[in-house]
């Protein structure tokens, strides 16, 4: 499966940091929606940040790409079946290196956080991560395994530097460590 960029989406805001020596996995955020604002140097920060604390060391590429209303929704539409708007859609696609994207609908985020006094930031923090528990294996589909994400949502924000003790959003990284994930490849995450 692959997913392409539609050709009326804006190229604006692309944060692509090139791979050193020490990464195992590139990644690259791309805003290509206008509905709501996205700092992508920040999310891309945070990607890393949560890669370097999950111990991932399977060499891989990931994109991140925010999207608007309705490309979210054709695409949840298109490969899982909903016809529904949604916040995070993931897709691992098998081989080596790693190769995977994690679109996000931002506009959710903001919903999110009208609704329950929740910043902005850290919701859509909160979505990154998210994608990336899915990404490399986690799922979410029981009560379970929905509380066992949640707590390592939690735990990886706060060790990358966005929440705080009142869980208010930060803008600093770093942190401990988090036991490193059991990956399981499939698309859609």
């Amino acid at each position: 499966m692959s997913w392409s960029r539609p050709s009326s989406a804006p190229t604006n805001g692309i944060a692509i940091r090139p791979r050193r020596s020490d990464e195992a996995v590139t990644v690259s955020v791309t805003n290509a929606q206008r509905t709501v604002p996205v700092n992508a140097a920040r999310m891309a920060k945070l990607a890393r940040c949560a890669v370097q604390q999950l111990r991932i060391s399977t060499p891989g590429e990931l994109a991140i790409t925010f999207l608007d209303p309705q490309p979210m929704r054709g695409l949840n539409r298109r490969f899982l079946r909903h016809d529904r708007a949604t916040d995070v859609l993931c897709f691992r696609y098998d081989g080596e290196p790693v190769v995977g994207e994690i679109l996000i609908a931002p506009w959710q985020a903001r919903a999110y956080e009208r609704r329950n006094d929740v910043p902005y930031a850290q919701e859509l923090a909160r979505y990154v991560i998210h994608g990336l528990l899915h990404w490399f294996g986690y799922d979410d589909t029981t009560p379970v395994q929905r509380r066992t994400m949640r707590g390592m949502e939690e735990q990886l924000l706060s060790s990358c530097g966005m929440l705080n003790q009142r869980g208010r959003g930060q803008e600093t990284g770093g942190g401990r460590k988090s036991r490193a994930p059991r990956p399981v490849p499939h698309a859609p995450c």
